[in-house]
């Protein structure tokens, strides 16, 4: 176990932790390893920035467009600030990238500090300090910048900053043949009455699509201002981006006079068809020890109906940020949102450095991953990516859960499927991937269940919502679309010769994505999610007929129907996928051949670990199966934690398996036999849960999240140590490397191993079950959480040697009796009904 405080930890000089900034990270150094990135959000606007600047933002992500993004193998910010003077050796920017000498060379100091609040990067090099903050304000599409420059020379100071945007504006998708600049004009003008300058930006649509025009608008403090430049090519001349002639020269072509009113163009404000900047320049005289500072604010604004630039009032709405008044009421506005992100529940337990990274980067990454949801705006979320993460979500923003619930499931087609990915606009949205894989629907019950237990929002059920495959005007409620999640999985035609679910064009493993292409192959993992979405579908249902929203025979007539599957899919589990060497076989395949068996086609001995883990979560493992199992997964230890799967595909092909066994995904990328922290770590810890191992939960967790120095120190992993990666790869010459900083279902998982199954705080339909798994060296832990619109401060004690099995549950100062058996782990559990949370402060107390 990992005893040391975070900012304890030895990070190899690069940086550390904050103590006093939550989720605050400090770099001492611009040569990290790779890029170590943090994100900025407000769900209308998303911004990802390293120690190199800012490399990439878009807009209500992940639907609508790209605002900027730093071309790939480069490393320099696309939004910047050049300083030259006859005084300085060279020019140099706001984030250092130094033009002469060796690329190691670093200025007098330097340092740059994430905080949720704002990044902020501070350079101090030949006498001029430069103090750069960026956030995203809380209730603008916008990112506010201000630059603050202090002469600390014992003389005055004369010299041009020159701040430049290379903005991208466009959408993510696009045909090949086109280019972007094709569709942006870019126009340079002043704003007298509010003392501004800067730049439109029109975004014209390749498909003759009005709906698809967007707008944008650049503002900037205009004392000291002399001049600008619309044009890419105009600014960099005879050098590049990250050495642009015009800076070298020390003037911008364009003079303030050619700047024009909102809305108006002429022959030399403006440009089109060829790659636009927004650059300013301003003149400056500092005194020794004199400070000047200016704002700015990029920001994406709505279009009139008609599909144009609004009214220069409109724009001159974001005028408020490049006033330094208003940009520090926007900053503290964020500041204060963060902190309450942060505050909405916590955990306490005897490792501080667990406690810290729990309370304060969990819930923050949460909130990222769920607006990133796996990358850049496509227009589409993953059908069982987004249900995953959002699962998560639940207790941190039931609002936003809801919403996700509503737009996902107007998307499902009537016989129950959810497509791979579905558009983030709903049903009306014409972005989909249909392609035939068939786990979303699992994984939104699990969700659907988690949004009812914790919220009790039953009238969710009422809603109305469309299918995908039929007209538009038929609708149906909630209630009747949750219940045909499983009514898919039951249909024949859905189920195969072994009694186990068919996976068609693919399950939660995306590289072997041709299993079961031709119908007739089956997936034991989506098997055990199908059995716990089952057992969940039966409890809603039961609750249902008890608060009046279903007909109890209609009730009674289901949980007979889900019962007989449940147990016919677990018995197809132990009769057909538990082989003879003592674990699960992970797929049968078209061919009629099992894969990840003790003889795969190629003669090899193949482990899949999701398959027994999900065999174990949903009950279907039998304790003495359970039990082999895990001396089994020993095999897939590693440096780096568990691998997902082990031996890899590397000396031979098998037919009807997909790109992990053609030799198109080698060996050690992504799921390809290395720890793809996901599936290696957040479904084993719950695993570990459910036979009550609690050292097991914790070495899972250990290995998931990324701190550890021990388990994944920075110059092996290479990320930044707070970030939660995808995958640790093995890939030669970066072996235990991560990569895919935040764009990872492990996120979701993390937070929930945390309070789901090591300190087991689980609402259910009619209450709340506390049922710990916790390991052998924590005897107490606390947490403080929201339930019902209540406080409830929880505190658990170890009084026994087991890991697991609650003795005595108090709620308040009444001894909880009521009691029912868990279906999938078979211990006792105490559930403290609703009733019992009237207060409100609400104590409980668990004593294993």
């Amino acid at each position: 176990m990992n005893q040391k405080k975070l900012t304890e930890l030895d990070l190899k000089g690069y940086g550390r932790f904050l103590e006093e900034e939550k989720a605050g990270f400090e770099l001492n150094s611009i040569h990290t390893p790779t890029s170590w990135d943090y994100i900025y959000q407000n769900r209308k606007l998303l911004l990802r920035v390293d120690q190199y600047g800012l490399s990439y933002a878009a807009a209500h992500p992940p639907v609508d467009i790209v605002m900027m993004m730093r071309d790939r193998f480069q490393k320099h910010s696309v939004w910047m600030t050049w300083y030259q003077s006859e005084q300085f050796t060279s020019p140099f920017n706001n984030f250092y990238y130094p033009n002469q000498g060796s690329p190691l060379n670093e200025p007098s100091h330097h340092a740059v500090r994430f905080t949720p609040s704002a990044a902020i990067y501070t350079v101090e090099n030949e006498g001029l300090r430069s103090i750069t903050e960026v956030f995203v304000p809380k209730d603008d599409a916008a990112i506010c910048q201000r630059i603050t420059l202090t002469n600390l020379r014992n003389e005055p100071l004369k010299l041009s900053a020159t701040p430049v945007l290379r903005h991208a504006t466009m959408w993510a998708k696009r045909d090949p043949w086109d280019k972007p600049e094709w569709y942006i004009k870019t126009a340079f003008h002043k704003d007298l009455k509010r003392k501004i300058a800067g730049f439109s930006v029109y975004v014209t649509s390749p498909v003759c699509d009005i709906s698809k025009r967007r707008g944008a608008v650049f503002w900037s403090d205009m004392e000291g201002l002399s001049g600008g430049e619309v044009s890419y090519d105009k600014f960099v001349g005879k050098g590049t981006f990250d050495k642009p002639e015009s800076v070298y020269n020390g003037k911008l072509e364009l003079n303030l006079e050619k700047a024009t009113q909102w809305g108006e163009l002429s022959e030399d404000n403006h440009i089109f068809a060829y790659p636009p900047v927004c650059a300013l320049q301003y003149d400056y005289v500092l005194q020794p020890g004199e400070s000047r500072s200016f704002q700015q604010v990029f920001a994406w604004i709505p279009l009139t109906d008609e599909g144009l630039l609004p009214s220069a009032d409109e724009a001159g709405h974001y005028a408020k940020y490049v006033n330094a008044k208003g940009f520090e009421e926007a900053l503290a506005k964020t500041r204060e949102e963060k902190d309450q992100l942060m505050s909405l529940r916590s955990i306490q337990t005897p490792d501080e450095a667990l406690n810290q990274y729990a309370n304060e980067w969990l819930p923050l990454q949460l909130d990222w991953v769920c607006s990133l949801d796996r990358g850049w705006p496509t227009g589409m979320r993953g059908g069982r990516d987004a249900a995953q993460d959002f699962t998560a979500m639940v207790e941190q923003d039931p609002e936003y859960t809801r919403q996700l619930i509503l737009t996902e499931l107007s998307c499902q087609r009537m016989d129950g499927w959810i497509p791979r990915h579905f558009s983030a606009q709903g049903h009306e949205g014409k972005e989909r991937d249909t392609r035939y894989t068939v786990d979303a629907g699992a994984c939104m019950t699990e969700l659907i269940y988690r949004y009812l237990s914790y919220t009790k929002d039953f009238k969710l059920l009422e809603e109305e919502l469309p299918w995908l495959d039929q007209p538009a005007g038929k609708k149906n409620s909630v209630l009747v679309h949750v219940l045909l999640l499983v009514e898919y999985y039951l249909n024949e035609v859905n189920i195969g010769e072994h009694g186990l679910c068919k996976l068609h064009e693919g399950g939660w493993l995306d590289t072997a994505n041709r299993l079961g292409i031709n119908g007739r192959g089956e997936d034991v993992m989506l098997t055990g999610q199908v059995i716990v979405a089952l057992q969940q579908t039966m409890e809603m249902v039961e609750h249902f007929s008890a608060v009046g929203l279903m007909d109890s025979a209609q009730a009674k007539t289901y949980i007979r129907k889900y019962t007989t599957s449940r147990n016919l899919f677990i018995q197809g589990i132990r009769s057909h996928a538990y082989n003879f060497d003592g674990y699960f076989n992970g797929y049968f395949k078209d061919d009629g051949d099992w894969l990840f068996s003790p003889m795969d086609q190629d003669g090899q001995r193949r482990i899949y670990g999701p398959a027994n883990y999900w065999s174990i979560i949903s009950g279907a493992a039998t304790k003495e199966m359970a039990q082999s199992c895990m001396k089994t997964i020993e095999q897939l230890r590693c440096p780096d934690g568990y691998r997902l799967m082990t031996p890899p595909f590397v000396y031979s092909t098998i037919p009807h398996v997909g790109r992990m066994a053609s030799g198109d995904s080698p060996a050690g990328r992504s799921e390809h036999g290395n720890p793809y922290n996901h599936g290696s770590h957040g479904f084993l810890a719950r695993a570990f849960a459910v036979m009550g191992d609690g050292d097991g939960v914790r070495e899972a967790l250990d290995c998931l999240l990324p701190y550890n120095q021990e388990r994944h120190p920075v110059d092996r992993a290479m990320t930044a140590p707070y970030a939660i990666v995808n995958v640790w790869e093995d890939i030669p010459r970066y072996k235990g490397r991560g990569k895919d900083t935040f764009l990872t279902g492990s996120t979701g998982y993390g937070m929930r191993i945390v309070y789901e199954w090591m300190l087991g705080i689980r609402p259910v339909l009619s209450g709340i079950v506390v049922d710990p798994c916790l390991p052998k060296e924590f005897d107490r832990c606390s947490a403080q959480f929201r339930y019902l619109g209540k406080n409830v401060r929880l505190l658990i004690e170890r009084k026994s040697d087991r890991c697991a099995g609650v003795s005595q549950m108090i709620v308040g100062d009444k001894s909880v009796e009521s009691s029912t058996m868990d279906p999938f782990s078979g211990r006792k559990v105490f559930v403290a009904p609703d009733s019992l949370f009237s207060d409100d402060v609400i104590e409980i107390k668990v004593i294993i």
